[in-house]
């Protein structure tokens, strides 16, 4: 399932966006090598037949299959030359970011997206659109393709992230944690510990949290927080309430804890919140 909290803070640059087919293995004799890649690659095979050979691990190719490849492993793709291997990837670069205060941080990952890659089944057709849309853009090269193809990479994450939503673990365990998130959404402003949000979900304490990481990449009571602080910026904007009953509107008993939380999640005070809007 897809690290939500990963992704808020995910900054790609997109390479390029590539359609290996026929002429490419014509010209490089049925196969790539690479000692060490550079770039990170998502990439989709659309048809034919080959075989993936990444990190010490050998994989077959046919159409519907996703993979991932990150910079600094030896790699060697072969296609078959009966049924030529065609494939679209993504070849990017990515830093996750952190805003602390007014200050963002980042340096750039090596390591692989967290994304449950699963061959597309039933969605063969509209994860084929989306590389597809990708590579016409990059192609295209038209006012602001550089933005749009980043677009239209988020979309492809999004619609990679739903596949994972079929197996039966991932679903019984998506549902349990979308128990506890309405939960917050309906009581977010009374008092809600994690016994009660595993509650809510039907699952013992301990593995609700295990739970809550895998399928939002956080922690329930950070995600509490932050619905939370979301209704103390609607309130700070169109009310003018006092502080202090707004953080108790919001389900914090402590408004100086209340204050703190705000300044690291925005960088400002709630007063200067309310000033600058």
């Amino acid at each position: 399932m897809m690290d939500y909290a990963f992704f808020e803070s995910f900054l790609p640059r997109i390479s390029e966006v590539t359609n290996r087919g026929l002429p490419r293995w014509e010209r490089s004799n049925y196969q790539i090598v690479r000692d060490r890649t550079a770039l990170h690659s998502l990439g989709y095979v659309y048809s034919g037949e080959g075989v993936l050979e990444y990190a010490g691990k050998s994989r077959q190719l046919a159409a519907g299959e996703l993979f991932q490849l990150c910079p600094g492993h030896a790699m060697k793709i072969v296609s078959s030359r009966e049924h030529p291997l065609a494939f679209y990837s993504y070849l990017f670069r990515y830093r996750v970011v952190n805003w602390e205060q007014n200050a963002i941080s980042g340096e750039e990952t090596g390591g692989p997206l967290p994304l449950e890659l699963l061959h597309a089944g039933g969605q063969m057709q509209a994860v084929e659109e989306h590389f597809r849309k990708a590579y016409e853009l990059w192609s295209a090269k038209d006012t602001g393709y550089d933005w749009h193809v980043k677009l239209q990479f988020l979309q492809t994450l999004k619609l990679l992230e739903s596949l994972g939503r079929f197996s039966v673990h991932g679903s019984s365990g998506k549902e349990a944690v979308q128990r506890a998130i309405e939960r917050m959404k309906t009581d977010y402003m009374r008092p809600l510990s994690r016994n009660d949000l595993a509650e809510a979900a039907a699952v013992s304490p301990g593995y609700f949290s295990a739970l809550f990481k895998t399928h939002t990449g956080g922690n329930p009571i950070r995600y509490l927080n932050k619905i939370r602080l979301d209704h103390a910026k609607q309130l700070l904007r169109d009310t003018d309430a006092p502080i202090k009953e707004i953080a108790e509107q919001c389900g914090f008993e402590d408004s100086f804890y209340f204050s703190r939380l705000f300044q690291r999640e925005t960088g400002m005070s709630p007063r200067a919140y309310r000033s600058s809007i």
